[in-house]
This record gives C-alpha cells, sequence and structure tokens, in this order.
C-alpha cells in the first residue's frame, strides 16, 4: 500500500549556508522528487541550522547550541501542520542538525502528535519532553496518536554542544543534551555515517547504542575523512559525495525518489582525495591551550553494554584506500581489514558494494580455547560477523597473532587469530576470513 505522501524532514549543521558550497543535507533537499512516479508526494522541509545568521547568532549558534530547540520544534510544527494519517516520515541530519533531527524523533515518540489547535502549548510540552523520562508525570500526551518515523539518515552526530571545555559542556547540557543515545521505538529505520579521521575535542559522534528491537534496522557506517568530509560544505567534496550517495542509497531502497540524474551532474566521489584538516586557527589555539585532539573510538568508549554502539560498519572505500597503502587510520580500535569482510548486494544507482553488519550483542556469554586441547575458558562476546570475526572481553590475555577456538550461540566453535587487544577486549578475525 502506498503512503499518502511522504513528509522529508531535513536539519542542515552548524554555520552551513545552502548556497555556499552545500553540504549534504542541502544535495538532498534539491534532489527529492515534489512527486514519486506512483502520484506520491513528497513533501521537504529544510531547516538551515544554528549559527547562520548574523554574527552574535554565530557565536551563540556554534558554541552554545542557541537555537537547536528551536529548529527542533519549528521540525515538529511542520510536521503538525502536513501530517496525515498512512503518510511516511522520513528526516535527515547533519552535525548539528543530525542532533536536531534525532532530538525531534525523541521528541514525537515523547509527545506524539499534538492537535494544531493546541500548539500554543508547545513550550509546555518541550519543558515535559526536557524532563528526564523517568521523572516524567502522567499527562495528556499519553493519549496523542505516535506516527512511526520510517527513516532516520544522520551525517556525523554532534550532540554535545561547542563550549570546549567541560565546563561549559556541563553548563549547557540541560538545554538541550541528549538524555540517552537509545533509538526511540517508533524509528524504523535508522543510519548514521561518522568520520574517522574528526579528532577536534568539541566534536564527539554520537552513536546509537541500546538495543533494537525486532521491527528496526540500525547500520552506523564509518568513512574517510573529518567531520564535514562526512557531512558536506567542503568545496572538494569527493569524499562527502561518498557518504551521501550512501545515504540516498538507503533511502532510495525505502521508496524515497529523487533526481538520480541531478545528484551524478553535482556530485563527483573521490575514495582516493585526501581528507581535509579540520583544525582551523581557532581550534589550533585549543592545541595550545593544551586541550588534547579527540582519537575517535569506532566502537565507542564501551563502558558497558549500555552504551555499546549498534550494528558498526566499516566503509568499504576505507578498506580498499588501507590495502592499497594510502591510509592508515589512528583509531586504536580499528579492525584490521580482514575483519571486515565485503558483502556484495544488488548494484544501486550508485554501485555501492557494503559490508556484513556488525551485530552487537548485550550479556551473551561465549567459550575461547587458547589452545587446542585446553580447557575453554568463560568470556562475553561485544559483537561479531559471521564471516569476518568477533570482538570479546575476557580477564585471560591473549596475545595479538595467538590462534584461538571461540565458540557461541551465534556460530559453531571456529578458529580465529587475535588480531588487536586493549586491555580486556580483545579482536579476533576467522582463520578463513584471514
Amino acid at each position: 500500500m502506498n503512503p499518502t505522501k511522504r513528509i522529508i524532514i531535513c536539519c542542515d549543521g552548524t554555520w552551513n549556508q545552502p548556497d555556499i558550497d552545500p553540504t549534504n543535507v542541502v544535495k538532498l533537499v534539491r534532489s527529492i522528487e515534489p512527486v514519486a512516479a506512483d502520484g506520491t508526494q513528497q513533501v521537504v522541509f529544510y531547516d538551515q541550522g544554528v549559527g547562520t545568521g548574523s554574527k552574535s547568532d554565530k557565536l551563540l549558534g556554534g558554541a552554545f547550541g542557541k537555537g537547536l530547540a528551536k529548529n527542533m520544534l519549528d521540525c515538529y510544527r511542520f510536521l503538525v501542520h502536513n501530517y496525515h494519517e498512512g503518510d511516511e516520515i522520513y528526516t535527515f541530519g547533519f552535525s548539528r542538525g543530525a542532533y536536531t533531527s534525532r532530538a525531534f524523533a525523541g521528541f514525537v515518540y515523547a509527545i506524539g502528535l499534538m492537535k494544531k489547535s493546541r500548539l500554543e502549548q508547545l513550550p509546555k510540552a518541550y519543558q515535559y519532553y526536557r524532563t528526564e523520562p523517568r521523572k516524567r508525570p502522567p499527562s495528556s500526551y499519553d493519549d496523542n496518536p505516535r506516527p512511526n518515523i520510517r527513516m532516520v539518515g544522520v551525517w556525523d552526530t554532534v550532540g554535545a554542544l561547542g563550549a570546549p571545555t567541560p565546563l561549559l559542556g556541563r553548563f549547557t547540557k540541560p538545554w538541550v543534551g541528549f538524555f540517552n543515545t537509545h533509538i526511540s521505538p517508533i524509528i524504523e529505520y535508522a543510519y548514521q555515517a561518522l568520520a574517522l579521521d574528526e579528532q577536534r575535542t568539541t566534536f564527539r559522534p554520537d552513536l546509537w547504542t541500546g538495543t533494537v528491537e525486532p521491527h528496526q534496522t540500525v547500520e552506523q557506517c564509518w568513512f574517510r575523512g573529518v567531520h564535514s568530509d562526512i557531512g558536506g560544505g567542503y568545496k572538494e567534496s569527493g569524499l562527502s559525495d561518498i557518504a551521501l550517495f550512501w545515504m540516498v542509497g538507503k533511502a532510495q531502497d525505502l521508496g524515497l525518489e529523487v533526481d538520480t540524474d541531478y545528484l551524478r551532474h553535482i556530485c563527483h566521489p573521490n575514495p582516493n582525495m585526501a581528507a581535509h584538516d579540520s583544525f582551523s586557527t581557532g581550534y589550533k589555539l585549543l592545541e595550545k591551550l593544551k586541550v588534547k585532539p579527540l582519537i575517535r573510538n569506532v566502537y565507542g568508549e564501551q563502558e558497558d553494554e549500555r552504551t555499546r554502539p549498534l550494528n558498526v560498519t566499516i566503509h568499504d572505500t576505507v578498506m580498499t584506500a588501507i590495502r592499497s597503502g594510502h591510509y592508515l587510520p589512528q583509531n586504536f580500535d580499528f579492525p584490521f581489514p580482514e575483519e571486515v569482510v565485503d558483502q556484495p548486494e544488488s548494484d544501486h544507482d550508485y554501485h555501492e558494494r557494503r559490508h556484513e553488519t556488525r551485530h552487537t550483542v548485550n550479556h551473551v556469554e561465549a567459550e575461547v580455547a587458547l589452545a587446542p586441547d585446553a580447557q575453554p575458558l568463560s568470556c562475553e562476546l561485544l559483537d561479531y560477523s559471521l564471516k569476518g570475526g568477533v570482538r570479546i572481553r575476557t580477564n585471560q590475555p591473549i596475545q595479538a597473532g595467538a590462534k584461538v577456538q571461540i565458540a557461541s550461540d551465534f556460530f559453531d566453535p571456529t578458529e580465529a587469530v587475535c588480531v588487536w587487544t586493549k586491555e580486556q577486549d580483545h579482536g579476533l578475525a576467522f582463520e578463513k576470513a584471514a
């Protein structure tokens, strides 16, 4: 059954202006067909992002996130004014706009769809939303309809505000920060493109964590480059166009129709392009003030199962660059090429190739034997790829290069080799994939 129409909410990043070096959000907005081939209308709302107005707006929006709440509520008002039962909802965002997009989805889940006649109560609803979920009182919002969101697609979510010190970060957190990075139950498909090489401390990425419901699909894919090499905004957009095509392909699979001729005309993916230097004069000053760069963790902070990122993948252009000797990621937990196995699928308009998703699991025990006749030791399985390898946590030291046998409920006993180790965490590549 075709949707009544598609509503596409698009949120741009900090300081991004659509007519100057367009971001991936702008390119996507301009490519969306107003009417699909089957007659379905596709209605687009574009939010320009914070820090795009006056000099004071640039300062307050960039440093403190001023305007994020207004932008999110503008998206919500548009949805309330235009939604009809049966419509499909998509939302896309980059940087702070990615935060706005995800907050918008969370707001729809928390509040539901208010009646147009009640929109004057929106400030009160926002205060309810900003209350920690376990402290929210019973409310009339419980009776509001909560439509599913077909897809959330974001490039490099930055939820932490731009203030470059922990003190200012704590000061601004109550205004807009995430309570958690879990997927809202109303989201059906969630995709995020992430920057491997971004090192600014104020651009700490927010990966989705928690659990995935049976009706949900989540993928978080790492690409080569810095923040705007993923979300766009540079004149030289060879790297960001790769992440754009990846995201567009996901949306096309779900039914969103775009002008592919237009995208081919304006986009020129170049996997061999050098990543940009994102450290401007201001950020270089922070270095002199001993603010250390942040090397991103591919698999997140890994403090416990609640903070483990969901279904992380590495884009094949990254692995190709590594194998060719043109690229060496600095991320301490980056998987060796043997750990990530290409999983070809049917050709897209953009001839994308994808990887088998690494599945995140919680509280799952596995057994690892350090020698053929050795007694298996209990360990915790963190995630796995059936054709690639696993990550485990164990108190037993395992040396890099050691051959082991690993078994769990998800796969038969399999020979593997330890390709990296950090404290209690170890990366094992299945020998058949190595």
